[in-house]
């Protein structure tokens, strides 16, 4: 077991640069996970810690070793890719040894390590069936049993849900976290799916155009989003973005949210806004409250009501659109009620849940 640590860590193909100069340390037992959409390098930063893909600039450890120019074989990674990579002539047990008898490991060895593997992921009742016997769950378990037998330094996992049911997804990802807590490994995760990311992280790196936009805990980059790119990927659904003029009326400054909707703006953020003219508003659906009468306390909270052009029940939840400057917004209804298109509702939003971001930067203010 061992961190892993990059060190300027760089990708190009020709002109396009897939990494750029990427500096980060994964302690020993960490759950890491890189998210964000196709095409950041994410899957490229992983396959080049696993010697995949060849890197352009940088170094690479796993532990106190370099390993730029070790062969995958040699630097103890094991990897779990989505399309599982099973070998559809084998059965499971020949698929999870497969790699230590490659390696010349004993016989009896193997059979030990492969048992072991069996029990930690209940393939028990599996051992003699080929992959085309096997749901795709089973598969996946499979192909992590196969990472397992190896006792790797570190597990590498490429997006190994993405091609399972919703169902499924979820059920695996429990089977991932609770592997994670037995084997007490380093893990390095990929995937596109915030949701995912969210549930199975101790840290998050969200990942735009090879660069890294924010490294924090699940709860940090949810609540404290860097930016608005970060603000809208982390969430579902994802954070209401308003483009609002910041107006100064009888020596208060004020936020225009929409046509004839105007509030005062935060004490804690008036300096700040002082001299801008626009400002990014970005306020998460469950912090915008339908209420049944509007109490307008301007300075704990911004009360307004709306048409509602579209209610979605979901059973625990309601949620409701309606419109701001022309953008469509969300809202979380807890509780719900029958709400129908063309009711005029009262929300109310708590100035403290409110995100400022530079209308210029995107950054949070």
């Amino acid at each position: 077991m061992a961190k892993v640590e990059l060190k300027n860590l760089t990708k190009k193909y020709g002109d396009v640069v897939a990494v750029q100069n990427m500096d980060l340390t994964i302690p020993h037992n960490e759950f890491l996970v890189l998210v964000g959409p196709s095409g950041c390098g994410k899957s490229t930063t992983l396959r080049m810690i696993a010697g995949l893909e060849e890197i352009s600039g940088g170094e690479i450890y796993i532990g106190d070793q370099k390993v730029n120019d070790k062969d995958p074989k040699d630097r103890n990674v094991s990897m779990v890719f989505q399309n599982y990579a099973l070998y559809p002539h084998m059965t499971v047990e020949e698929n999870l040894g497969f790699s230590l008898k490659i390696a010349k490991v004993n016989p009896n060895d193997i059979e030990v390590k492969v048992k072991e593997a069996v029990n930690i992921l209940g393939l028990e009742d599996l051992r003699k069936r080929k992959p085309s016997q096997l749901s795709g769950g089973q598969r996946q378990r499979v192909a992590m049993g196969r990472a397992i037998v190896r006792r790797p330094d570190a597990f590498l996992f490429d997006e190994p849900l993405s091609n399972l049911d919703a169902k499924l997804r979820t059920q695996m990802r429990t089977e991932i976290k609770k592997l994670h807590q037995k084997l007490k490994t380093t893990v390095i995760y990929v995937t596109h799916d915030q949701v995912e990311a969210m549930t199975l992280a101790d840290r998050i790196i969200i990942m735009k155009d090879g660069f890294i936009e924010q490294i924090g805990s699940p709860i940090e980059v949810f609540n404290k989003p860097v930016n608005v790119f970060v603000a809208t990927f982390i969430g579902s659904p994802p954070m209401n973005i308003i483009e609002c003029e910041v107006i100064k009326k009888q020596d208060q400054l004020m936020i225009k949210l929409d046509d004839n909707i105007l509030f005062n703006c935060p004490e804690n953020k008036i300096k700040k806004l002082t001299n801008l003219n626009n400002v990014i508003v970005g306020i998460r659906a469950e912090d915008i409250v339908p209420v049944h009468s509007n109490n307008d306390n301007k300075n704990l909270l911004w009360s307004f009501s709306k048409d509602i052009n579209l209610a979605e029940p979901l059973g625990t939840e309601t949620q409701l659109f309606f419109k701001l400057q022309n953008q469509e917004i969300i809202s979380r209804m807890y509780n719900p009620r029958p709400i129908n298109v063309g009711d005029k509702i009262n929300f109310q939003i708590d100035v403290n849940k409110i995100h400022f971001f530079n209308y210029e930067t995107k950054k949070s203010i």
